[in-house]
């Protein structure tokens, strides 16, 4: 699995979705200095991604809609052109005709669409030119000029949208809610919670087991361990004075690790034992054999000769 840097271009989402933490962050972002970098600008955002290998997926989503950042374009260009595979979780907010047009030239690795609700759990404007864009992007996955790889809904469709999106039942749609490791303090509706801390060695499913690769930029450079960090207590290096390897080897990724694979006992507030993406280790060991037994068979048959 590819190692990868989800960025945050920049602070405050006006999406404001019922199911995100966005007052919890920020307060936390802000406590120490109100004058932190709110926007990513184009000039960091370059300095940063120059320090990151290309072979660390570049996720343009965070914890804003990241075409609230009016350089969004330029920077999905840029990691383009220095090599990476970028995916993107979007909800076209802020996204222009001409940005998608754009967009649509590269191959994004990996597409999540994130489309309103009924109850305005997003609060996603559903005017002529949300619908317009959102008709072109499923015209466009419709003809493969641009695929979508899911679509994610906090609930049912929302009325204006419900029969455009009967255009496209190939597309997985996510509809499961989790409580970001413990930072969300509104549940209702939350269909994925861990009430009691995990307890015992514990290994990540989307951060690879103890790898710890998945990681998350800050617009002022700052490193998360995990996109599940909504409460920014896990900070393990900054892009503007370290390079990545530094920050990927370093003692403070190590520390964490460590905890992962304690009993938890006396330890639990370590983030991962609130969150669902935990497991024993295991169960994520064993997970990681029949995973590896499955695509190694797939190898055997589709390399075996043909009677």
């Amino acid at each position: 699995m590819p190692r990868k840097m989800e960025i945050t271009v920049r602070m405050g989402c006006r999406v404001d979705c019922r199911y995100c933490p966005q007052k919890h962050t920020l307060s936390r972002y802000y406590k120490d200095d109100p004058k932190r970098e709110t926007v990513m600008t184009l000039e960091n955002y370059k300095k940063f991604i120059d320090k990151i290998p290309v072979d660390v997926n570049i996720l343009f989503s965070g914890m804003c809609e990241p075409f609230l950042n009016d350089r969004c374009i330029d920077m999905v260009e840029y990691a383009f052109k220095k090599g990476h595979d970028v995916d993107m979780y979007t909800t076209l907010v802020g996204m222009s005709m001409d940005d998608y047009r754009k967009l649509r030239e590269m191959k994004i690795h990996y597409f999540v669409l994130h489309v309103a609700d009924k109850d305005m759990n997003a609060k996603i404007p559903v005017n002529a030119e949300y619908l317009d864009k959102l008709n072109a992007v499923i015209e466009d996955h419709i003809s493969k000029k641009f695929p979508i790889t899911t679509v994610s809904v906090h609930g049912d469709f929302h009325p204006q949208i419900a029969e455009m999106m009967k255009k496209i039942p190939d597309v997985p749609v996510l509809r499961e809610i989790y409580d970001r490791a413990g930072n969300l303090e509104d549940k209702e509706g939350v269909t994925i919670t861990v009430d009691k801390p995990k307890m015992g060695k514990l290994a990540c499913s989307k951060c690879h087991g103890h790898a710890l690769d998945v990681n998350y930029l800050l617009p002022d450079g700052s490193v998360l361990i995990c996109p599940m960090d909504w409460g920014l207590d896990n900070i393990i290096g900054n892009l503007n004075t370290q390079s990545y390897e530094e920050i990927a080897e370093g003692e403070k990724k190590q520390a964490f690790r460590k905890r992962m694979q304690s009993d938890g006992v006396g330890d639990e507030d370590l983030l991962c034992r609130h969150c669902h993406e935990a497991k024993p280790l295991s169960e994520y060991k064993m997970e990681v054999f029949k995973e590896n037994t499955k695509n190694t068979l797939r190898r055997m048959i589709k390399g075996k000769p043909k009677a």
